[in-house]
């Protein structure tokens, strides 16, 4: 699944613009009849125009302005092909599917949600959401000193089932657990839409309605509230340990990764490598005809 992404709306009229640097907000999901992804593409598609803003201080004309990009990707790409890379603030839009287990495109992260909960929760995993064994077959539990390595990683969450089933919201509800667990914080309420819901609480009514409600709590989310350098560092730093830690457990769960991110690496040095060779033969090459003429 490619990452779509979004640009920033175009700048405000003005004579003193300052830009700020651009923020980008990832817009993850898991399908299996489209619902979800439907909602995610719109969300990804608002966000630019929704939080991009501009501000003005009362002693200069000059005018500050927050950028926002967004990009909408697969939750297992966000693991297997952004290698973790978390944001600041990630929105996921998720549905249950079968008996409480992942959809497409979040079997690998609800495997490293549910490895979370194996490794930190006193209750262990809460299930088995893709027929990966619990319990023994999973890593030690307390195995990482830092269980709340997803500090500095907000998140909002849009989940999708069908109460006609026992297992109603379970895929959503173990994210949650597990995020929040990592001491990811979440941001607004918790969107529970129902596909057997009716009248006002019809799925697609529900899904309308978190949309748009949540823009207020994802705009404070997204308000720098740094008082110095020191603390944006902070927040960089945090990031960062979220996306080593997030990527040492994928690669404990899926070590194939680990030969694929190898290749991908080796391929990355090839080309760094011959790129300047294949530029000094060109240019010997050319030295070499105009010296003929």
């Amino acid at each position: 699944m490619t990452a779509i992404g979004n640009p920033p709306p175009p700048p405000t009229n003005g004579n003193d613009v300052v830009e700020g640097a651009a923020e980008e907000i990832l817009v993850l999901y898991g399908s299996q009849t489209g619902n979800s992804e439907a909602a995610a593409h719109e969300i990804c598609s608002l966000l630019p125009a929704k939080l991009s803003s501009s501000s003005s201080t009362a002693t200069t004309s000059r005018t500050s302005r927050r950028v926002i990009t967004s990009r909408v990707m697969h939750l297992d790409d966000f693991l297997e092909v952004e290698k973790a890379r978390w944001t600041r603030l990630v929105i996921i839009v998720t549905s249950s599917y079968g008996v409480g287990q992942a959809p497409i495109g979040a079997r690998k992260f609800r495997d490293v949600c549910d490895e979370i909960l194996n490794r930190y929760d006193d209750d262990g995993a809460s299930s088995d959401g893709n027929g990966r064994a619990n319990g023994g077959d999973c890593m030690d539990k307390k195995k990482n000193n830092d269980p709340r390595f997803l500090e500095g990683v907000q998140f909002a969450l849009l989940g999708l089932g069908d109460s006609h089933y026992t297992t109603f919201f379970k895929n959503p509800t173990t994210i949650h657990k597990a995020m929040t667990l990592a001491g990811a914080t979440l941001v607004g309420d918790i969107g529970k839409a129902d596909a057997s819901g009716t009248g006002n609480m019809e799925q697609s009514k529900v899904i309308d309605r978190w949309i748009e409600n949540i823009w207020g709590d994802l705009a404070k989310a997204v308000t720098c509230t740094a008082t110095s350098d020191n603390t944006v560092i902070t927040k960089s730093d945090q990031l960062e340990k979220a996306r080593i830690e997030t990527w040492e457990i994928c690669l404990e769960l899926f070590p194939e990764w680990r030969q694929k991110s190898g290749m991908t690496n080796y391929a990355s040095m090839m080309v760094a490598l011959y790129i300047p060779l294949i530029g000094i033969v060109v240019a010997l090459l050319a030295h070499h005809f105009f010296l003929k003429v």
